[in-house]
């Protein structure tokens, strides 16, 4: 494990907050540099915006086997669900989480109904997949232990809680495979989401 690792980071940023939890777990030494990527308009922003998404080419070196199996046909099913996540559930909660609640927040005026119900139905596609596919026979995305697959998946899904998003009626099994990769990543997975969690009381008290 590599002691002089940077990691640049915003906890309002999914792949941030999954790569953080996956560094803790794994029990890698890094320095820490956060970021605001809201708020920051230093000179080094887009340097730090860099190194803060290049990470994912670096995780795999730098987490533990029991999150990135060595066994092949393991791995295969964890980059199976990676690949997926970029066009899918990743692309369509960030999407949804854009014009329902950064829009309002970054730009001082919220999106229009119409444009979020679109996002949102988007969104819902993709929680229909992972609930009735990816966990359908399964306890975790890529079998039956806990991978980077649920991490990252995890940390995309939990994002909408700024929306004050509910998914527990409407997708059961959701809902309890995050409480269970909350449970094991404890408490690095509530850590990683406390900025999350103040955001959706602040929605869910406007309401």
């Amino acid at each position: 494990m590599d002691s002089t690792l940077e990691y640049y980071f915003d906890f309002l940023s999914q792949p941030s907050r999954a790569l953080y939890i996956l560094l803790k777990a794994s029990g890698t030494k890094f320095e820490a540099k956060p970021i605001n990527l809201l708020e920051d308009k230093s000179s080094n922003y887009f340097l730090d915006l860099f190194h803060c998404f290049n990470l994912n080419c670096l995780a795999k070196d730098q987490i533990s086997n029991a999150f990135y199996p060595i066994d092949l046909h393991q791995r295969a099913r964890v980059d199976e669900f990676l690949s997926w996540q970029h066009t899918g559930i990743r692309t369509s909660c960030s999407l949804y989480f854009r014009f329902q609640w950064v829009q309002e927040k970054a730009f001082g005026s919220p999106a229009s109904e119409a444009k979020v119900a679109k996002y949102r139905k988007l969104m819902e596609k993709d929680l229909d997949l992972m609930e009735n596919l990816w966990l359908k026979d399964t306890g975790y995305l890529a079998g039956n232990k806990l991978t980077a697959a649920d991490v990252f998946g995890a940390c995309e899904i939990e994002q909408i809680r700024c929306c004050g998003y509910e998914i527990k009626n409407k997708y059961p099994k959701i809902y309890s495979w995050i409480e269970k990769v909350r449970h094991e990543l404890h408490p690095f997975f509530n850590e990683a989401h406390r900025m999350v969690y103040m955001y959706e009381k602040e929605t869910k008290s406007k309401l």
